[in-house]
């Protein structure tokens, strides 16, 4: 299995960089380049699957924000996980034309803190300011968002009404 794995890292090293087109929306695919570029840099496995059109009513400062953090998140996890259990998979699409879904998920092997129903920051003392900031921009526009972890997988949905 070892010089399976040598014989991959060899040819993949061989290979050019590909850009990865997500969707036709040009900054959530922008949004999603620069996450996937970085958890495969990180040796993370990132997978997406995305149906957005070019153009939808939502606001994309607002979806980016909530795709940035979410992805931030990932990977910070990511790196503190065993390399054999790394995984971000991230699926989003438009229910109908006026609600956007959005699901996350990842492993991880850290302690999730949370209090009172609000995480704690791993950067620091305190609450985590992604996730509450997530819960701002869904209420903000008639959504909602869950976060549930479980057996050291963490997942997240959110609903944006646009």
């Amino acid at each position: 299995m070892e010089k399976v794995k040598e014989y991959l890292l060899r040819a993949d090293s061989k290979m050019p960089g590909i850009d990865f087109h997500f969707c036709d929306n040009q900054a959530v695919d922008s949004i999603l380049g620069y996450y996937s570029d970085h958890a495969k840099q990180e040796g993370i496995p990132f997978l997406a699957q995305i149906d957005i059109p070019e153009n939808f009513a939502g606001d994309e400062m607002d979806i980016c924000l909530v795709l940035s953090n979410l992805l931030e998140n990932a990977i910070e996890a990511s790196l503190k996980t065993e390399d054999s259990r790394r995984k971000i998979v991230i699926k989003m699409y438009l229910h109908h034309t006026h609600i956007l879904l959005i699901q996350a998920e990842n492993n991880f092997d850290a302690k999730i803190l949370e209090k009172n129903g609000v995480f704690q920051s791993t950067k620091h003392s305190g609450n985590g300011i992604g996730i509450q900031s997530i819960r701002h921009i869904t209420e903000r526009n008639g959504g909602a968002s869950s976060f549930t972890y479980k057996d050291g997988e963490f997942m997240a949905k959110i609903m944006i009404r646009i």
